[in-house]
């Protein structure tokens, strides 16, 4: 397997492709999962482990580095999607999701809304934030 990392990377996007995921997750999932190949690739004796083994020391390993719940909980999304689906295999990845936090967004005041208002010349532009911010979305479902 270890060889095979850049066709496996392929696969993947191939397959979510097809599944029509969205361009972000595709990105994200890719990402992790080249994470988790150079993670194998520094693995001394890999073969000792099983995969469940393999991915419970990668995971630990960034949670150790800090990484928030969310952030652990998308690459336990990636490697399962990677090992039940694109390698097929009968092991399964009995691991339990990360806990996350609940923490409420961070809103902006109306004089800070104001003040960005003001501070935008293009008229169309102040028109898109206006209305984003006035509908409650996400700057990540402004971007796309």
């Amino acid at each position: 397997m270890q060889t095979d990392f850049p066709k496996y990377l392929a696969l993947t996007k191939r397959e979510l492709l097809l599944r029509n995921y969205s361009r972000k997750t595709i990105k994200s999932y890719l990402f992790c999962l080249n994470d988790y190949f150079n993670f194998l690739k520094s693995l001394n004796n890999a073969k000792i482990f099983t995969s469940e083994e393999k991915v419970r020391k990668f995971l630990l390993q960034h949670q150790e580095r800090g990484d928030a719940g969310q952030t652990i909980n998308l690459y336990l999304n990636a490697i399962k999607f990677f090992y039940r689906e694109i390698l097929k295999s009968v092991e399964k990845i009995d691991l339990k999701f990360s806990k996350t936090s609940k923490k409420l967004p961070e809103v902006l005041s109306r004089l800070e809304i104001k003040k960005i208002l003001a501070s935008i010349e293009n008229k169309k532009h102040k028109l898109l934030i206006a209305l984003s911010y006035g509908a409650g979305l996400r700057v990540s479902a402004v971007e796309n």
